[in-house]
Parts: C-alpha cells; structure tokens; sequence
C-alpha cells in the first residue's frame, strides 16, 4: 500500500473530529489550512496576513463574552512565550455556529535559537460533552425534587460568601405541620407543597442570592448585602407574599411557614449562623401563621 496516501487517509480520518485545521507559520504570518469551514472562509477572506485572518474569525464566529478571551489566546505573538516547555495549548469557548468548542494550538517546530516557528490550530466542537458536564454538575448541586440547590452545594456557596465577608442574612425556615399534611393528604400532596414553596422562595430571591432545601421539609435562604433589621424584614416579607399565593389541591389549609434569621458577622461560619437561625425557628413555631424571627448572637430582636 502506497505509504503517502495512507499517511493522508489518516489525516482525513482524523481531521473528521475537528471544525477547522490550520498550520501556522509564525515567522512568515502565513496560514496552511487542511480542514475549513465556509463561515471561517467568509470572515477571513480578503484579509492579509495569518494573524488578521484569525483575529476576524474570531471577532465574527465567537460568541461576544469569549471574544476577548480568544483574541488573547490566538494572539501568535505572545504564542512562543506561553507554549514554552508545552507540546500544546488549549482553550474551551462558546462559538455562535456550533456551540461549545475547544481551541488547540500544537507546536511543530522550532527555530535554531528555540524560537516557535510552526504551530498547528485546531478547533474542536464539545458542545455534546459540554451538555453532558453541565448535566452532571446539575445533578451534583441540585436537589432534584425542587431544583433548589442540596444541602452540600448551598452550603458550599454560602460558605464561598463567608470566606469573602460578605455581609448577609441567612433565613431558616420549615413547614407548619406538614407531617399533618403527609398523613391527612398522602406524600404526593406533600411533595406539590415542598415545590409549590420551592417555586415561592425562587420568586422572592434576587439573582445573587442562594435558596436552597436542606431536606425534608427545611429549607433555607442567604440574602447577600443585607444586614440592617429594616431590610430584613422586607425581604422576608416578600418570601411571605409568596408563600401566602400558595394553593395545593385537594387542601384547604393555608400554608405557613415558621422563619428564622441571623445576620452575618466577621469571623462567623455555616454553622454558626444555622444554630442561630434555628433559635429563631424555635420561637417563631409558638405562634400560628408566616412568622419571622430575627436573632443576634443568641438575641431575638
């Protein structure tokens, strides 16, 4: 078998995995492409120079929050200085044909002084592998009942938010009887209630902050940048409003809610916070209805 169009029945196979294949010549700013496309033919014809041709594919085929970040990685002039003591390079961005892609650069050869001269460019579509990553880091952090986030991925975000001293309110909260409504109603009714107040918290929380169920019926909530009384409540009171639109047939019963709360303060941790919050589910579960109650350093205000 002719060992020349074998070597090139290999390529052909495997050029099959990427989007595009270009060879690159540093020092001349020449590009040798094996595998295009016609949308990266389109925005780099008529433009000179290697460089150029990859800067306005770029610019054209990525989406716009990668941009900047890709025009830095296919920068060739920096290339030599960060591929040093690298067989290659890569980098995972959005384009706006085929979705989640990997750029590679492969170095080939170099001069005598050490310099890079030839590098191979490969773009690969990961859009399929992405979607399955993204799927499973979903069901790592998720609590599937409710599409909160679980206990050990909400912990985790709110603990990141403490690290940095961010100043918040942790609320704590579970269900007024709702082992009544297990019993009374049967637990597919109990579980329309968990994603019904699910739905409610989702509503009642700005982007930043984090919801999250803990299990069974707990839940709880971090509002970020709160830290005065005042706010406190009108943020809980929103989480109420919602609560109280909350209707699960066949029920007649309301839904309601016992809430405690604790403020964030320097040095203070997960755990700390939840004890505190918990004092204050405590003493709202002595008085019937949507009940707040707000604790300080073991001090109900």
């Amino acid at each position: 078998m002719d060992s020349t169009n074998e070597y090139y029945r290999m390529l052909n196979a495997l050029s099959k995995i990427y989007i595009s294949i270009y060879t690159f010549d540093l020092k001349k700013d020449m590009e040798y492409p094996f595998k295009s496309n016609e949308y990266i033919d389109m925005w780099s014809k008529n433009v000179e120079g290697a460089q150029n041709k990859t800067y306005n594919t770029v610019k054209n085929l990525t989406e716009e929050k990668h941009v900047d970040m890709m025009l830095e990685f296919v920068n060739m002039s920096t290339l030599d200085e960060r591929m040093k003591g690298k067989s290659d390079i890569a980098i995972v961005f959005k384009g706006k044909i085929n979705g989640w892609c990997r750029a590679r650069f492969i170095a080939i050869d170099y001069d005598e002084d050490g310099s890079l001269h030839n590098v191979v460019y490969t773009v690969e579509c990961i859009d399929e592998e992405k979607r399955k990553e993204n799927y499973l880091m979903y069901l790592s952090q998720t609590d599937l009942m409710t599409s909160l986030y679980n206990r050990g991925y909400g912990e985790q975000s709110i603990k990141e938010l403490l690290d940095k001293e961010k100043k918040g309110l942790f609320c704590l909260f579970d269900v007024d009887k709702f082992k009544s409504v297990n019993d009374k109603y049967g637990h597919d009714i109990g579980d329309k209630v968990l994603i019904a107040i699910a739905a409610a918290m989702k509503k009642a929380q700005r982007e930043d902050d984090i919801s999250m169920r803990l299990g069974g019926d707990e839940f709880a909530m971090y509002f970020r940048n709160i830290d005065t009384e005042e706010d406190a409540k009108l943020v809980i009171e929103r989480l109420f409003s919602e609560i109280e639109k909350i209707h699960v047939e066949p029920m007649e019963e309301q839904i309601h809610i016992s809430l405690g709360a604790s403020f964030y303060k320097k040095d203070m941790n997960f755990d700390m916070l939840y004890k505190i919050a918990d004092i204050g589910v405590y003493e709202s579960k002595k008085s019937l209805g949507n009940r707040m109650t707000i604790v300080e350093n073991d001090i109900i205000l």
